[in-house]
């Protein structure tokens, strides 16, 4: 490695582990979040509200910023709010509905497996090529998966089972929004995508929020407000925002590959914070999720630095 490089390098791992820590700790914030009595709809609201005028400053940024961009910004709008509704409204609130009724510890190991349902995704919509091993690596993880569900199912009963299909539910449909993205972060930018996109959730969310539910019931307590506050920026906002400059600097492979000490990450918190159990079935199955969800990275960045080469 050039040594001039090596503190790019240092700098992006920082980055990407500080970004992983802060998304980590969204399921803990959450869980908190139902104790002090806030409903999923009213942390879904309230969350993307708190979150919302940081992308709108963002997205006028980049407007007059970028002014001969602006067709393609303009042409280019319903697409990206149409995925934007779709990962940052129906994943999220699946995701919020399912942590309703598990751990804080499956919900994230559940989700961890979206790198794979993108792989098989790809796979059969895009015709791209499998990994090697990838039915070996397959059945690591979602054994992982197996093993702490069957523990909590014997240990808080059925209602485990809805909340992880719930959550898994959640992982397709960011897998979805993933893939289709790509080819629109290139016409448009990877920040005002993700500005533009969790603007048109924000306002579906708003919009679905005022027809289904009472507004005055956005009222919460002081503690409700600093917990989803803390959900919108130290969750949501400054992660984002850490990992795009991880991936910058050291590109995406290597900052999703960081990213796989985040279920262990979220184990620790869970287990200190919210008092949840860490059995030999939870450190098994974390296990053997993050071996194979490292593996199947490592894998795909290998392949690319040799297409490079």
């Amino acid at each position: 490695m050039d040594a001039s490089a090596k503190p790019s390098l240092i700098a992006g791992i920082l980055l990407a582990l500080a970004g992983t820590l802060l998304f980590s700790l969204k399921p803990i914030v959450i869980k908190y979040a139902y104790d002090l009595g806030l409903s999923s709809e009213q942390v879904i609201v309230l969350r993307m509200l708190m979150a919302l005028p940081f992308y709108a400053g963002l997205i006028l940024f980049l407007w007059l910023r970028n002014k001969p961009k602006r067709h393609i910004y303009l042409s280019n709008v319903i697409p990206i709010g149409t995925l934007g509704v779709l990962g940052y409204f129906v994943a999220s609130y699946l995701d919020l509905l399912g942590l309703q009724y598990i751990t804080a510890q499956l919900e994230r190991v559940v989700l961890f497996c979206f790198p794979t349902i993108v792989v098989l995704m790809s796979y059969f919509f895009f015709k791209t090529k499998l990994p090697e091993n990838i039915w070996l690596l397959l059945g690591m993880s979602y054994s992982g998966i197996l093993l702490i569900f069957g523990h909590d199912l014997s240990t808080l009963g059925a209602e485990v089972a809805l909340g992880t299909s719930l959550v898994f539910m959640s992982a397709i449909a960011f897998a979805i929004y993933v893939l289709w993205s790509k080819p629109l972060m290139t016409k448009v930018g990877s920040q005002m995508f993700t500005s533009v996109a969790m603007l048109a959730a924000s306002i579906f969310i708003f919009v679905y929020f005022s027809i289904s539910q009472d507004i005055s019931s956005l009222s919460v307590s002081n503690e409700g407000y600093i917990a989803v506050a803390s959900l919108a920026f130290f969750c949501t906002v400054i992660p984002s925002l850490l990992v795009a400059e991880a991936i910058h600097k050291i590109g995406p492979e290597r900052t999703s590959i960081v990213g796989t000490c985040g279920p262990a990450m979220t184990s620790v918190f869970a287990v200190f914070w919210l008092g949840e159990a860490f059995t030999l079935y939870h450190a098994a199955g974390l296990t053997l999720i993050i071996v194979a969800v490292g593996i199947m990275m490592r894998k795909n960045e290998g392949e690319k630095q040799v297409k490079e080469a």
